[in-house]
């Protein structure tokens, strides 16, 4: 087995699985009460996610006509919810952080469901049938379980045994979770750096288009539904940062294809730019006040 091998098969979905434990360390059953607590803000959260991200993807792949690797990748990339950055983005801005915990853990569990069913779309609309990508619906959603909801159980689970020891090591074990991700892209990146190199412009336009129109997205829908300030935040970053890991594991992994990889491992460039710009922003936007009473919110 070569390193690259290596990579897409064992690596990215070991340190997918590791994230995913996290998410789970962060959960109790009270997080799933939330959707009956604050139905309006979840279902708003959700609608954006899991419809709005595939379907402005797909317009994108549509109007612009990239190569079918690039598209698909854009799509697959927008059909991935987001996870422990976007808790941390949250944090940071002062949002609604027990929301955010809320709607990564359910769209974590929708889109076991969800992803290999418009994974094969994209892959049916954009590839002949002669040099389209194998995927089996089972496998795949067989996998997404064994990498997301499997570890998100055990990690419920270890929270439930151990809450002090979890509240001690959760913010290190982040901070690992951050650098190991960022270690599966830059290697991801190396490994595919003549496709990305071929494709840049078209790519990187698509990425920055996509992610600039769903923060937009995420936001202003919330503002339309007269959401308060910190759940906006907490919406806008949602849907603008997405799981990168679970997006690499879908093209490496399950499609074994890193051409298809390219649009995640452009959008692991720009979504720290953006996501850091909108902090500032999200700052003034929530205030001191809601942002202290929203971010003390225990998860």
């Amino acid at each position: 087995m070569n390193w690259m091998e290596f990579l897409n098969t064992q690596a990215t979905p070991a340190v997918l699985m590791f994230v995913m434990f996290l998410l789970g360390l962060s959960l109790s059953v009270a997080d799933f009460k939330r959707v009956v607590t604050f139905p309006k803000a979840v279902t708003v959260g959700l609608v954006a996610q899991l419809i709005g991200m595939p379907l402005t993807a797909w317009v994108l792949s549509s109007l612009f006509s990239p190569t079918p690797a690039i598209a698909v990748g854009l799509i697959i990339l927008a059909i991935c919810p987001s996870g422990v950055t976007a808790n941390a983005y949250s944090f940071a801005a002062r949002a609604d952080v027990a929301l955010c915990v809320t709607l990564s853990a359910l769209t974590s569990i929708i889109t076991v469901f969800t992803i290999p069913f418009l994974t094969d779309l994209a892959l049916q609309t954009f590839f002949e049938a002669g040099q389209r990508p194998n995927l089996s619906m089972a496998n795949t959603m067989r996998t997404l379980m064994q990498v997301t909801l499997v570890p998100i159980v055990v990690g419920m689970a270890v929270r439930k045994v151990i809450p002090q020891l979890v509240g001690r090591m959760i913010d290190p074990m982040r901070k690992v979770a951050l650098w190991l991700v960022m270690g599966v892209l830059t290697l991801g990146a190396l490994s595919s750096w003549e496709v990305i190199r071929d494709n840049f412009a078209i790519a990187g336009f698509l990425v920055v288009a996509m992610n600039l129109l769903t923060m937009a997205m995420g936001y202003y829908s919330a503002k339309l539904t007269n959401l308060p300030p910190p759940q906006r935040v907490t919406i806008t970053y949602e849907v603008g940062v997405q799981n990168l890991a679970l997006a690499m594991v879908i093209t490496l992994a399950i499609l074994k294809r890193p051409d298809l990889a390219v649009a995640a491992l452009l959008y692991a460039v720009v979504m720290p730019l953006t996501a850091l710009g909108f902090l500032s922003i999200a700052r003034r936007i929530i205030g001191p006040e809601e942002g202290r009473s929203a971010a003390s919110i225990p998860v």
